[in-house]
């Protein structure tokens, strides 16, 4: 079973999150994703900015040499497929081959996650089956774009070798169809159905295939650690520690 770092990015000053990420790139983890957001939505707890991501794991790129690089996850009710598709190649090309794709389908209104777009007076769409029909959307229009498909007179950047793709779930429905459309899923790690969406993952996809993600909790990159031997026993293939502090980003 891998474990992977999944960094906060607005939690320190971008120094410290990028060597957090050289210190996971020379320890245990097997890749290094940071989030997607216009805003921190805690400031008051925060000790650096909001950085975009794609931008930041450019800089991480070139630091690294080990880890796995993505954004978990890009959210499709933000980001136009083709700037996903052009960010993520731009960033397995930069980095040699070890880039990512995170997906997501973005908040609902009114959660709270939504605070920043209502802060930009962004319309966010209630219907839950719209959300998840947008993120397949975007999903084929980044790999048609990756084939080659939209090259005419025009020649979009193209990943090195076929990009893993993991979408964000949260819903029994939205694991179906993603496994289904040959992603591997991640969700919460004490989601109620956890178990269910975790029976949909598709085990041709290998490592890539189900990953549940925690708060950073140290004693979980201990491979030995009774919670993380009855994850590998479920099948669980990937377990994500996301940094909840400052400190988290400085120690982990």
């Amino acid at each position: 079973m891998r474990i992977d770092l999944h960094i906060n990015q607005a939690l320190a000053p971008a120094r410290d999150v990028i060597n957090c990420a050289i210190r996971a790139d020379q320890g245990i983890y097997d890749a290094v994703w940071v989030l997607d957001h216009l805003a921190s939505m805690e400031p008051a707890r925060n000790q650096g900015q909001m950085l975009d991501p794609h931008i930041l794991l450019g800089a991480i790129a070139v630091e690294t040499h080990r880890v796995h690089l993505g954004v978990l996850v890009n959210n499709a009710a933000v980001r136009p497929a083709a700037v996903i598709a052009g960010a993520t190649a731009s960033l397995d090309i930069i980095s040699q081959g070890r880039a990512v794709l995170g997906l997501g389908a973005g908040a609902a209104p009114n959660t709270y996650f939504a605070s920043e777009h209502a802060a930009l007076g962004n319309i966010l769409d209630p219907s839950l089956e719209a959300r998840h029909d947008r993120l397949l959307e975007t999903l084929a229009r980044v790999t048609a774009i990756w084939s080659g498909e939209h090259d005419k007179s025009v020649v979009f950047p193209k990943p090195t070798r076929t990009i893993p793709i993991v979408v964000g779930v949260n819903s029994v429905a939205l694991a179906r169809r993603a496994a289904a459309a040959g992603c591997g899923i991640n969700v919460r790690g004490d989601h109620p159905r956890v178990n269910e969406i975790l029976d949909c993952a598709n085990s041709s996809l290998g490592d890539w295939s189900s990953s549940v993600w925690f708060p950073y909790d140290r004693s979980l990159t201990d491979p030995n650690e009774p919670r993380m031997t009855d994850l590998e026993r479920r099948g669980v293939k990937r377990v994500i520690l996301l940094t909840s502090s400052p400190d988290d980003v400085l120690t982990a």
